[in-house]
């Protein structure tokens, strides 16, 4: 999927690999991902070959490109079928493309993608309770704060409050209308 030709949605290719890296050592997007120490690109090829070998199948991952350059990443994880729904998440590496609505492209892609072909009923995501950023993209997006995980994750040194956000099939169809 792309827009006007300069967004391009599209699986993740072992090509990937080197600036995920890059992105995954980088301290400011590591501190609002949760990645307290980084993977070497060999242990990140490893977990990625898993991944293309087909053995992470409740996985779903796919590059953000702006002008054919690769500038991040989206995901779908912990896909249950059972319960119809998944937990997103996504990145925009490239600092100097962050803020100008690629990333708002890029979720209603995945939204579009869970809800409409994996016909799932929700996705959800968490999100530091100091990534005030994060916070505020969800909410402009239309995704409902479902509540605080108190202390949920240990995160450089403490114990780190985790927002949850959701966002449900007909919440995503009016958003559509």
């Amino acid at each position: 999927m792309n827009q006007g030709g300069l967004i391009n949605i599209r699986q993740v290719l072992p090509s990937d690999i080197p600036i995920m890296h890059k992105w995954e050592c980088d301290d400011e997007i590591g501190k609002l991902v949760g990645i307290e120490k980084p993977r070497s690109l060999d242990e990140m090829v490893q977990g990625y070959e898993k991944y293309f070998d087909g053995l992470k199948p409740n996985l779903h991952l796919f590059t953000i490109e702006n002008n054919g350059i690769c500038v991040g990443r989206i995901e779908l994880g912990n896909l249950d079928q059972e319960n119809h729904h998944a937990a997103f998440g996504i990145v925009i590496g490239d600092h100097s493309m962050q803020n100008k609505g690629i990333g708002s492209f890029a979720l209603n892609y995945l939204l579009n993608y869970a809800f409409n072909e994996l016909k799932l009923i929700k996705i959800y995501g968490e999100v530091y309770d100091y990534n005030i950023v994060s916070q505020k993209f969800l909410t402009k997006l239309g995704f409902h704060l479902d509540g605080i995980l108190r202390k949920h994750e240990f995160f450089k040194g403490a114990h780190r409050n985790m927002h949850q956000y959701s966002m449900l099939k007909e919440e995503y169809n009016l958003s559509q209308v």
